[in-house]
């Protein structure tokens, strides 16, 4: 590419860890006067281990198993995200289209989840140039809003304690191009499938100690299910200065994303459409800014000191509709009520008070009548939340009616499908800002070469969130609009006409009183407004050691101490009763220790390293998990949130052992050969799990359940000889349970009073066993490649079947084509082909609400209405897709 996209310039900082590890190269050649001389030192791919990069280790000293790309390897043109690449590429990981989107897929590695949504047990921490970009609400992680437009470098699996907090399976590290290792301009269009345009700009310049790189990128698609448009505007620009001694970047990145993801959908209505959605709308957009400064110098001739510091703002708006039980009031017919909430005695109060059914969105979210709760949310519903409590004079209790903020009922009308809806909105405002410093001694210790660093840094977060439902009308296309003048839902009339000194109250074990005006007792359900603000504090220091005690054997050694505090403030108001159910102020500490060896087996024609070590890492609750905690009070993320019991944090303790070796042109034909075998067990103690309470992705609650295990192998290869070039990746996966307990499962076929069994050993739903990535390139003619990969996973069980009751989703095996043309020396023709042959697949499931409670007119159902008889909701994956493109490169 331009300039070859040659790799990032080695700074004298880098140069001792470098040189170190390249002592024992043999001297073989002999000078002019026949004295041998120093053999040229090999290309040494050096990895940082530590959030600041600054300082490295070679790759092959490492004790565990980390996945790089080559600089310039990952091109975004003709991709969706990273996580498109990393399917492939790198063993263990891969990407679930639970969204339906291509920016907002689940990445999993090693049984540990980077995802965008609320309700993922994340477990991998994110960084971009050093700075920590899981967001601080929920530790999710956005792809759409990676500048991968800019991206040199990735690299998976990091799994230092020194990147703290939440890094359990390990680091996905992305790295970008500064104005050293980008020269001069580019320019790609390309364009698609499904109406996808893709636009992107990038130049980068060096002059003296300075350098430049800015880049642009501009999405546009209509997506393949209907009604699922995205776009998606980033920008990042580096400025740098690098001397002698020093050296400091300063870096912006914007992305301003506005994205519809369909999520799951009813097996049935996807064997008739596979381009339909359930529910609609699904819309989430994002805004975000990131401003970072970084920088090293050199103390001395082995003294590097690092720091950056960062300030970020994000703003994340979702709009989503879906379905909600409610009905025209039988009394007057005026008003809206809950569906059949009717009490004829006081033993019928709870079940008056929750229908028990799931009302699901295209988010693939639903919305609950169980108990206390209203759903509201990511395309969740409002639902019934009272979980009804009465004395014994309640037998005239009459029907429930919604009523909004101002504690005014809500009117009725007709809706055109004769079925009312729910339009949620959320709003997550965050700003955020931290800084990291550490300082590298390379020196000798006891006669042997060593490298000691120490180093800490702080992440601080600060969120305010709101979410409010409004009663709309759900159409015969199930897609869900707004009234003219909208009224948002504030809770529920449940008691007219009672006497001042009745003591009242809304759930069953007489601790939530209701609201009297007026002489009528209102209850607070989850789809009245919710205002909460969440501040968490990140605190993290370390001291690591690589001690080279041979030429061959490297031993590490480091421990880093972790420090969380979480702070959650209610702001919500329930007919100007001010709420604090969520307050609550959260602390969490962790020493977490890591020891491990690498050893070049010597006496070998070709390198062959053996390592292995163990290691301990922490996650601490994030905000959305603990206002999400109750098992009585499940809730819709991330639009609504209940009280919540505390959670404890997550400890997971790794042993991992492999070997990595290459073939450096001594094969067959002159053939090159890189290869590496891992095996490793990660068991967790209190892993928090989000148990599913309804359809949707994000109804439900988080819970500690005991421990999980997350054990296999990992198998990589990868060749080249002349024209031809080929990798495999392979990884087998158990993902299961170590503590028995039963879980809540109201959808599942099997369950008996609403649970399920989970036993030791049964899998983790959502994570397959076996996945498979291999590909091959060929080079038929000067400038032309072409490069056809394929991807295997196997089934996965559904969310919901933690059981492991029912069957998985089918295993599934799909093929793509990459192919490029360089007409000239600045002109490249490319083009990529997904799903080569159009195989229909899932990538995720859960256990959703059966009935004629949506209509869905492609579907029969008894009384003339469609409906689902299937509780099975899938992810459906993408169908052949194409795009191609033109790359300008000016020098």
């Amino acid at each position: 590419m331009v300039a070859e996209h040659r790799a990032r310039r080695a700074s004298p900082r880098l140069a001792a860890a470098c040189v170190a590890a390249a002592l024992a190269a043999p001297a073989t050649a002999q000078d002019d006067a026949g004295e041998p001389a120093p053999a040229p030192l090999p290309d040494i791919e050096v990895i940082g281990v530590t959030p600041l990069s600054g300082t490295g280790t070679p790759i092959d000293r490492v004790p565990y198993n980390v996945q790089v790309t080559a600089s310039g390897e990952f091109e975004s043109e003709t991709r969706g995200t990273v996580y498109d690449f990393f399917d492939t590429a790198f063993a263990g990981a891969s990407a679930a289209d639970v969204q339906n989107n291509p920016y907002q897929k689940n990445f999993t590695y090693r049984g540990f989840v980077a995802g965008p949504l609320l309700g993922e047990s994340v477990g991998i921490a994110a960084f971009l140039d050093g700075v920590r970009i899981n967001d601080p609400f929920g530790d999710v992680v956005q792809a759409d809003l990676f500048p991968e437009m800019a991206i040199e470098r990735l690299e998976l699996g990091n799994s230092d304690p020194a990147f703290g907090f939440n890094a359990l399976g390990g680091a996905l590290v992305l790295r970008t191009y500064d104005g050293t290792s980008f020269q001069g301009a580019e320019a790609a269009q390309s364009f698609g499938s499904f109406g996808r345009l893709r636009t992107t700009l990038r130049t980068g310049s060096e002059q003296g100690p300075w350098n430049a790189f800015a880049a642009f990128q501009r999405d546009r698609e209509d997506g393949w299910r209907d009604a699922s448009p995205s776009r998606l505007n980033r920008f990042f620009a580096d400025v740098g200065h690098e001397g002698e001694t020093a050296g400091m970047h300063i870096s912006l990145s914007l992305a301003d994303t506005d994205l519809i993801g369909n999520g799951l959908t009813p097996v049935e209505l996807y064997e008739v459409d596979n381009t339909a959605n359930f529910t609609t709308p699904d819309r989430t957009q994002n805004r975000n800014l990131l401003i970072a400064a970084r920088g090293d110098i050199a103390v001395g001739d082995s003294i590097v000191i690092e720091g950056n510091v960062y300030f970020r703002r994000l703003r994340r708006h979702t709009l989503n509709g879906d379905e909600v039980d409610a009905e025209t009031c039988d009394d007057s017919g005026e008003y809206v009520c809950r569906e059949g909430d009717e009490d004829d005695d006081d033993d019928d109060d709870d079940e008056a008070a929750g229908d028990d059914d799931d009302d699901d969105n295209g988010n693939g979210h639903a919305a609950r009548d169980d108990d206390d709760d209203d759903g509201n949310g990511n395309g969740n519903a409002a639902e019934n939340g009272d979980g009804d409590h009465d004395d014994e004079d309640e037998e005239d209790e009459t029907e429930l009616v919604i009523v909004d903020t101002a504690g005014d009922p809500i009117t009725s009308f007709m809706p055109e499908s004769g079925a009312y809806g729910a339009l949620n909105t959320s709003a997550t405002h965050t700003t955020a800002f931290g800084a990291g410093l550490q300082a590298s001694i390379d020196r000798p210790l006891g006669g042997m070469d060593n490298l000691f660093v120490i180093g800490g840094g702080v992440d601080v977060g600060r969120t305010r969130f709101r979410s409010e439902s409004e009663v709309g009308e759900l159409l015969d296309s199930r897609g869900v609009v707004g009234r003219p003048s909208p009224r948002h839902v504030g809770g529920i009339l449940k008691f007219p006409d009672l006497d001042d000194d009745d003591e009242l109250f809304c759930d069953e074990d007489g601790t939530d009183a209701a609201v009297v005006i007026d002489g009528k007792g209102y209850c607070e359900d989850d789809a009245a407004p919710v205002r909460l603000v969440a501040e968490n504090r990140y605190f993290r220091a370390f001291v690591s050691d690589t001690l080279y005690a041979t030429d061959d054997l490297t031993l590490t050694g480091s421990v880093a101490a972790n420090y969380a505090t979480v702070k959650l403030t209610d702001e919500s108001l329930f007919l100007g009763t001010p709420g604090n159910a969520l307050d609550g102020d959260h602390d969490f500490f962790s020493m977490n220790p890591a020891v491990g060896a690498a050893w070049a087996i010597p006496g070998l024609e070709s390198p062959v390293t053996l390592y292995g070590g163990f290691r301990q890492g922490s996650r601490a609750p994030s905000p959305a998990e603990l206002s999400c905690a109750d098992p009585d009070d499940p809730c819709n993320l991330p639009n609504a949130f209940v009280a919540d019991p505390p959670l404890e944090q997550v400890i997971s303790r790794t042993l991992e052992a492999g070997l990595r070796g290459s073939l450096p042109g001594g094969g067959p034909g002159g053939m090159t050969l890189d290869w590496s075998a891992s095996a490793f067990r990660a068991t967790n103690s209190d892993d928090i799990v989000f148990i599913s309470a309804g359809t949707g992705l994000s109804s439900g609650y988080f819970d500690n359940v005991g421990e999980t295990r997350r054990q296999g192998f990992e198998l990589s290869l990868d060749g080249e000889a002349g024209w031809f070039d080929w990798f495999v990746n392979y990884a087998y996966l158990e993902a299961t349970f170590q503590t028995n307990f039963r879980v809540f499962a109201e959808n599942h076929p099997m369950a008996v009073d609403d649970e399920i069994p989970v036993e030791t050993g049964d899998r983790i739903p959502g994570i397959p066993a076996h996945s498979l990535g291999a590909g091959f390139g060929i080079e038929p003619v000067d400038g032309m490649r072409i490069a056809p990969s394929l991807v295997y996973r196997s089934g996965v069980y559904l969310r919901g079947d933690e059981g492991n009751l029912a069957p998985r989703t089918e295993a599934y095996t799909v093929a793509n084509l990459d192919a490029s043309y360089r007409v000239d020396d600045w002109l490249e023709l490319f083009a990529r082909v997904e799903n080569l042959f159009d195989r229909r697949y899932e990538t995720f499931g859960v256990f959703g609400e059966s009935g004629c409670e949506v209509p869905i007119r492609e579907l029969p159902c008894p009384g003339g209405r469609g409906g689902i008889t299937n509780p099975r909701f899938i992810s459906p994956g993408q169908p052949r897709a194409a795009m191609a493109g033109v790359r300008i490169l000016l020098n």
